[in-house]
């Protein structure tokens, strides 16, 4: 391993021996350390877009009722409450991913 001789005790994202050390840490190929574009991937991986899972109606379906029950058990809310809060969850979850909100989460936004 090739350590960087300014940087003993932390990575700079800027340093490419500190981007060659990460590296070879993580066990990437010699040969694609090298490569310019890598390094600038590994130094950039954490501003990459989230992926999110499918969020199909059926598993909304499930996480509210989950949610439902959350909010019951909790008896500071009564059962209204407790369903206006369930489905804007699954509102903000549907605006995160850029889903189009289902007819039965548009009851009393």
């Amino acid at each position: 391993m090739s350590p960087c001789n300014i940087h003993k005790s932390f990575f700079d994202e800027n340093c490419h021996d500190c981007k060659l050390e990460y590296a070879e840490l993580k066990g990437l190929d010699k040969s694609m350390i090298q490569d310019d574009k890598t390094t600038k991937k590994i130094s950039n991986k954490s501003s990459d877009k989230k992926v999110y899972k499918e969020f199909s109606e059926e598993r909304a379906k499930k996480l509210y009722e989950e949610l439902l029950i959350q909010f019951l058990r909790t008896k500071s809310v009564n059962e209204v409450e407790a369903a206006r809060r369930a489905r804007q969850i699954i509102r903000k979850q549907c605006a995160i991913r850029g889903i189009q909100i289902w007819s039965w989460l548009k009851q009393n936004e």
